[in-house]
């Protein structure tokens, strides 16, 4: 016998949780899998996880996917789907997923839930000795990073060591470590590490390899003071500055 989590869905209730369940419900016949269970959790970053036995998944999805409309969360199920499947270490999303993933639309409905979520971040760009967008402005102005709409650039909290930035590409966040952000730390320094995040930024969503690739270490060398400012990142790291 096979089973669901929601047996038959009308049309009509296409939204919502609902909408997850009526998807994978889809995805699961067409893989051949027995039962497949799919809820929302509040995860702060977009995943899914999963839990197989047999031929029978219990998945955790992303509630950042609630907006989505019926096609686009059909096409995720047959991703993951066919993820879980094949074992492959990365998703290959379709081209509409992907814009999905990439429109202004995903990141007014989403990104201040991944804002409220996030608990190491100032929300402000402005710190005790940097402004970070003065740094984006001097970066534009360098030539070396086009204007990224609709981005939110912040501090953070606590003086991250290990971890001088990060970027979530589909909320078009990036925060760069307080650590950064004193007269004992040149300019330059916080400036190269912004500048690292917006490229990926600029980016978007990669289909398949390394987010550090060769190409991308190429261009990361474009900035003029790149080595100078690796060393005193490591300096940093060992609180040595």
């Amino acid at each position: 016998m096979v089973t669901y989590c929601l047996q038959s869905v009308s049309e009509s209730n296409y939204r919502g949780e609902g909408s997850l369940q009526t998807a994978f419900h889809r995805a699961g016949e067409k893989s051949g899998f027995s039962s497949v269970r799919a809820e929302y959790v509040p995860f702060k970053e977009f995943k899914a996880v999963w839990t197989k036995r047999g031929d029978a998944v219990d998945l955790q999805v992303t509630d950042y996917m609630k907006g989505a409309d019926q096609r686009i969360l059909d096409e995720f199920a047959e991703c993951m789907c066919r993820r879980i499947l094949t074992k492959h270490p990365r998703e290959l999303y379709t081209q509409a997923m992907r814009d999905w993933l990439q429109s202004e639309e995903f990141v007014a409905l989403n990104r201040l839930t991944y804002l409220k979520r996030s608990r190491n971040i100032a929300y402000s760009s402005k710190g005790s000795t940097y402004d970070l967008k003065e740094s984006m402005a001097r970066l534009m102005a360098q030539g070396m990073v086009p204007e990224i709409s609709n981005s939110y650039i912040t501090w953070t909290k606590r003086p991250n060591i290990q971890r001088m930035g990060y970027c979530s590409v589909i909320m078009r966040v990036v925060a760069v470590s307080s650590s950064l952000d004193s007269d004992k730390v040149p300019e330059f320094v916080s400036d190269y590490v912004l500048y690292h995040e917006l490229l990926h930024l600029n980016d978007g969503l990669k289909a398949m390899g390394s987010h550090h690739d060769s190409a991308f270490r190429m261009r990361e060398r474009a900035y003029p003071r790149w080595r100078e400012a690796e060393a005193i990142l490591k300096r940093v790291a060992s609180k040595s500055v």
